[in-house]
C-alpha cells in the first residue's frame, strides 16, 4: 500500500487474471477509524487486501463506505464479501 497524499493510499499489486493488466483500489481516511474504499478487487485478492490493511494499521471494520467507480469485475467482484466483513454501505450508480 502506497500513500499518494496524506490520508489517501493506493493498494496496487492485487491479483488480476490478465498478467499485463494491473488493478488498484484506493483507501481514503476520512477521520481516524473512518475509511472509504474506492473500488474493491477480485475475491481471490481479498486476503492480500486484508494484509495491506493490517500492515497499514487499518482495522477492516473501520471501512464505512465502498464506492464503485464502474462495474468491471476487477473493481466490484469482492464488493459484497467486503460489505459483509465491514458493514460498509456500497455506493454505485447501478446498485
Amino acid at each position: 500500500m502506497v500513500e499518494i497524499t496524506p490520508k489517501v493510499h493506493s493498494m496496487d499489486g492485487l491479483d488480476h487474471p490478465i498478467p499485463t493488466v494491473g488493478m488498484v483500489s484506493y483507501i481514503i481516511e476520512e477521520d481516524p477509524r473512518d475509511y472509504t474504499l474506492i473500488d474493491t478487487c477480485f475475491t481471490c485478492s481479498t486476503p492480500t487486501f486484508e494484509s495491506y490493511l493490517s500492515e497499514a494499521g487499518i482495522d477492516i471494520h473501520d471501512i464505512n463506505r465502498i464506492v464503485l467507480t464502474h462495474l468491471h469485475p476487477d473493481h466490484v467482484e469482492a464488493a459484497n464479501a467486503l460489505k459483509r466483513k465491514t458493514g460498509a454501505k456500497i455506493y454505485s450508480h447501478w446498485i
